[in-house]
């Protein structure tokens, strides 16, 4: 959980400081080309990190090294893509991505950094993964506060080398705390290993940034201004903060069911899914309580926002039952059901952006949050059913390789090749 929230809170660390140190005209630029950036790593996220938690924990402990180091080497395959592409987007010409340029080295960096943090969830070593965040954190900090001493000023190359920087030094702890297993080597290995989940995952993960922009961009097309930026005050008090500990919720319990899944133990089936419903209903038990405080949180927090205090009770519900279905998404990605998931995520969106729509047309802003509600109770719904039972642990994995069942990619016979490769 801290090493969830400490993730996510150097990224709004970094926009908050671009808001407060930057011209509004350094500030669109900042925050835009951050945003294309920032798709791009949750694209590696999709192909390398979330296919970690639930195929790692499946492989046989003596070909997890060339798992890793091969993971590790199509993070850095991407980032070098992820790069050229921010590049050409800089080049463009467009003042507001002129940013990429500065952020485009730190890509490749940042997405191993990434994988590597992804390595430690899947192995059960948070701890690691939280050192090496605490550094990429302590890292900026140290050269943001270097820029402001110094005289130097804040500029938006300046953000991106204070990012980039952090990256850098995360990666270099995770690398010494995690031992030459995690060198990069053939990513091919990887892609031929995970090709029944990534894709899928990668699909899902997609999906799932649209719809919250496309909720966001029909608030800002159809309703007014005011009501569109009260949408998004409220969401950042109440939403955003629920999605980052749900996520943190989705690394822990994705793991333990494929792990159990793998091995067919029923009971640790079992007992993953009490877990994930125990820590998710605490938590969305912690959000109801924003409710009698939404007055003082607004005010506190968001005081030119007060008046948008209605779409609290709304948004919490709605942020209440989003985090009541992360034991569902853990037991589906731990089941390696990645089609059904990708198949739930389009009729979630598609729900969604429905009631948003139909809201926004019946009732303005009030109404398209309590539409947003709706659509999250009926999603939970629907993964009720869908959802396989733990008791179905005892048949092991549909899809992809097991060690119970070798392939030519799992056989360990076929791990000279990967020596060879690298």
């Amino acid at each position: 959980m801290a090493d969830q929230l400490l993730s996510s809170g150097t990224n709004f660390l970094t926009a908050f400081v671009a808001s407060w140190a930057l011209a509004p005209a350094g500030f669109a630029t900042f925050v835009v080309s951050y945003a294309v950036v920032t798709v791009v790593l949750a694209l590696g996220r999709a192909v390398i990190g979330e296919v970690l938690l639930a195929y790692l924990p499946t492989v046989d402990r003596a070909d997890r090294p060339a798992i890793v180091r091969s993971s590790t080497g199509a993070a850095l395959v991407l980032g070098l893509a992820g790069s050229a592409v921010c590049v050409a987007g800089g080049l463009l010409g467009h003042g507001t991505l002129a940013g990429l340029l500065w952020l485009a080295p730190w890509v490749p960096i940042a997405l191993m950094q990434d994988a590597r943090r992804f390595v430690f969830l899947s192995q059960g070593r948070p701890g690691h993964a939280l050192a090496a965040d605490g550094a990429w954190a302590a890292a900026q900090v140290v050269v943001l506060a270097l820029l402001a001493v110094g005289g130097l000023g804040f500029s938006v190359a300046g953000l991106a080398t204070s990012w980039g920087i952090g990256a850098l030094t995360g990666l270099v702890v995770a690398a010494a705390i995690g031992g030459g297993s995690l060198r990069p080597c053939c990513p091919k290995a990887w892609a031929r290993r995970t090709r029944s989940l990534s894709g899928w995952f990668v699909l899902t993960s997609v999906l799932g940034q649209c719809e919250i922009y496309a909720v966001l961009v029909l608030a800002g097309v159809l309703l007014a201004p005011a009501d569109a930026a009260g949408l998004r005050a409220v969401q950042l008090l109440v939403f955003q903060p629920t999605a980052t500990v749900a996520a943190a919720l989705l690394v822990l319990a994705t793991p333990l069911v494929a792990g159990a899944v793998s091995r067919r133990d029923v009971e640790a089936a079992r007992h993953a899914r009490r877990f994930a419903f125990l820590a998710s209903g605490v938590l969305a038990v912690a959000v109801l309580a924003v409710i009698p405080l939404r007055h003082t949180l607004l005010g506190l927090l968001f005081p030119q926002y007060t008046a948008f205090a209605p779409l609290v009770v709304p948004i919490v519900l709605q942020s209440a039952l989003y985090v009541l279905g992360v034991p569902f998404h853990a037991q589906l990605r731990g089941f390696h059901r990645a089609r059904a998931l990708f198949g739930l995520q389009v009729l979630g969106s598609a729900v969604l952006v429905g009631a948003a729509t139909t809201g926004m047309g019946l009732g303005g802003v009030v109404a398209l949050a309590w539409g947003l509600a709706g659509a999250a109770l009926f999603v939970d719904l629907v993964l009720l059913f869908a959802t396989p039972h733990p008791r179905h642990a005892g048949h092991g994995h549909r899809v992809g390789p097991t060690a119970a069942q070798p392939t030519p990619e799992t056989d360990p016979a076929a791990e000279p090749e990967l020596e060879v490769a690298r």
